[in-house]
């Protein structure tokens, strides 16, 4: 994938929440819970060793400045911070992203082991269930413009 079919090179710039100087934010469009956040290099980039410096180090203050932000919004219990490299551990979009998850007490039966349940198999992991999820998880255009002033 090049840049001209890249999502993330594409982007309708009013889905961005937060821009810093190498790297932006956006809300994932099928978040797995309320605030789910992607954070992404501007620079289209496959490898994770292709980032330059100033970039990992703008990532990372756009992440801490996101999360602090979703965290006053939201008071969240907890964050999954996550990058998929590769086909098989998820990644679908070919520009290295950090996927910002929060957490909420309750939000799971089962939420110990964390990022180690990534590999296991949950029977009522299916469409019907991803779809209520996201549509459950997704925020109001009121919600993501008062999101933008907590950042």
């Amino acid at each position: 994938m090049n840049s001209l079919n890249c999502p993330f090179c594409q982007i309708d710039k009013k889905r961005v929440i937060y821009k810093g100087k190498f790297s932006f934010a956006l809300l994932d469009i099928y978040p797995v819970s309320k605030g789910h956040t992607l954070i992404i290099p501007e620079r289209h980039i496959l490898n994770i060793e292709e980032l330059k410096v100033d970039e990992i180090l703008d990532l990372y203050e756009t992440l801490i400045k996101v999360k602090k932000g979703l965290n006053s919004f939201f008071n969240c219990d907890g964050f999954n911070i996550g990058i998929n490299l590769g086909e098989v551990s998820g990644q679908t979009i070919e520009h290295i992203h950090i996927h910002l998850i929060p957490r909420y007490k309750n939000d799971t039966n089962f939420p110990f082991g964390g990022v180690r349940k990534v590999v296991l198999d949950f029977p009522h992991f299916d469409k019907n269930f991803l779809k209520d999820r996201f549509f459950k998880n997704s925020l109001t255009e009121k919600e993501i413009e008062e999101l933008k002033n907590y950042i």
